[in-house]
């Protein structure tokens, strides 16, 4: 009778209070972590106000000069005949200044120019993002990476452990060699600890690229090994930024060229005279005279600041073709150097290991050798994680420079 009691028990138990059950975290990719950080920018927000602020110079380059009214009395007091209102002649004029040198246009011109580098310093930002958040994703992948090579560490120290007490309690070794072994399982344990605390603060700098508090995701740390090279982007973000300032020079030369000629000014009116109540019609011109401004110093300095932009341009250009020179070469080193650890290497360090430690159990080798052959298994690990660490670093400059992730947020609303 006790069982069914208890049976019974439990259901109430189960319908009371029904047990929770903890959803796993979901598995996060790159390209969603990427497109979280890029919508949460701050940086980029205001990148999307500044392409509408050089919008909204556009729309005022565009505008006319506003007319002027005149209001001219005369004769209104003086002596004799002046002497009160009935001689007073009153004038009002209506003045249009008439833009020459198509002025408008160049300013248009000139502005569009502005906001063109504005959408485009948009778009090398958004690389920029997606670029350290790539790094941060890359260290989470190291960090797990390290916290497995550690958790293999202390599983082979523990292992040896044992292999060693048991020839201690045989007699067949003497106790400091149990002793140096505990030492080694407390060393490796330690390591596991730290690499765990690593791991944590990955993760939370992580999960910060898009203003997350807690890290309440999950990443395939496979990606850390698979060493796949992304699509190169179709565009260069630098480059475009700084050969569009060329272009965005050469529009001010024209601005500053069209600066030199001088606008006339357009008046009609009319002219009532208080003596007899006549009215008559006005026309008035106005020409300034070039005679000392003709803006040759600003037309030199636009005609420099065009040049200073294609040099500059074509250093650009240089630094970037040797960027992405240096991280091919880098990630094909890499590449290299990981995949010899991972197909040749380790795989005999391994088998050394392991008959180390059975040659060891069966009294053929001392302590020291064995310890040596795990530390070499150890630091071969530890190697080939700062190789796949390189060639990962290496793909985000390629990313970066070559504008991977810039074809999706080049539309994207910020």
């Amino acid at each position: 009778m006790r069982i069914p009691v208890l049976a019974a028990l439990a259901a109430m138990s189960w319908a009371i209070s029904p047990p929770v059950f903890s959803q796993p975290a979901p598995v996060l990719t790159l390209e969603e972590a990427v497109a979280r950080s890029l919508t949460i920018s701050p940086l980029l927000k205001g990148r999307v106000a500044s392409i509408d602020a050089s919008g909204a110079s556009v729309d005022q380059a565009g505008v006319r000069p506003n007319p002027i009214v005149d209001l001219e009395v005369e004769n209104f007091t003086g002596s004799g005949p002046y002497s009160d209102f009935g001689s007073t002649e009153t004038a009002v004029t209506y003045r249009q200044p008439l833009e020459r040198g198509s002025k408008r246009r160049a300013r248009v011109a000139l502005a569009e120019a502005d906001r063109s580098i504005a959408r485009l310093e948009r778009t090398r930002s958004a690389a920029e993002v997606a670029f350290e958040t790539q790094r941060a994703w890359d260290a989470v992948l190291e960090a797990e990476a390290l916290k497995e090579n550690a958790a293999e560490r202390l599983r082979l120290a523990e292992d040896m452990a044992g292999i060693v007490q048991r020839r201690v309690k045989a007699a067949r070794d003497p106790l400091v060699a149990g002793l140096k072994a505990a030492n080694q399982v407390a060393d490796a344990l330690s390591a596991l600890d730290q690499a765990g605390l690593r791991l944590q603060a990955a993760r939370i700098a992580l999960a910060a690229q898009w203003g997350a508090d807690a890290a309440e995701f999950q990443i395939d740390s496979a990606d850390f090994a698979r060493m796949d090279e992304g699509p190169d982007g179709a565009s260069a973000p630098d480059l475009a930024v700084s050969e569009a300032r060329i272009g965005r020079a050469a529009k001010s030369y024209d601005m500053e060229k069209t600066r030199a000629k001088q606008d006339p000014t357009l008046g009609i009116g009319v002219r009532r005279f208080e003596d007899g109540g006549d009215v008559a019609g006005i026309i008035t011109f106005s020409m300034p005279l070039a005679f000392f401004d003709r803006n040759r110093g600003n037309i030199n300095r636009a005609m420099a600041e065009r040049r200073e932009a294609e040099w500059l341009f074509a250093e650009d250009q240089r630094k970037y073709a040797a960027a992405l020179r240096s991280a091919r070469a880098e990630q094909a080193a890499a590449r290299a150097e990981a995949a010899a650890i991972r197909d040749d290497i380790l795989p005999r360090a391994n088998e050394a290991a392991k008959s180390a430690r059975d040659g060891y159990d069966r009294g053929a080798f001392v302590y020291l050798e064995v310890a040596d052959t795990q530390r070499t298994l150890v630091d071969l690990r530890a190697r080939m994680v700062a190789a796949l660490k390189r060639f990962h670093e290496a793909q985000a400059v390629i990313d970066r420079l070559t504008g991977r992730w810039t074809e999706s947020a080049t539309g994207q609303e910020f």
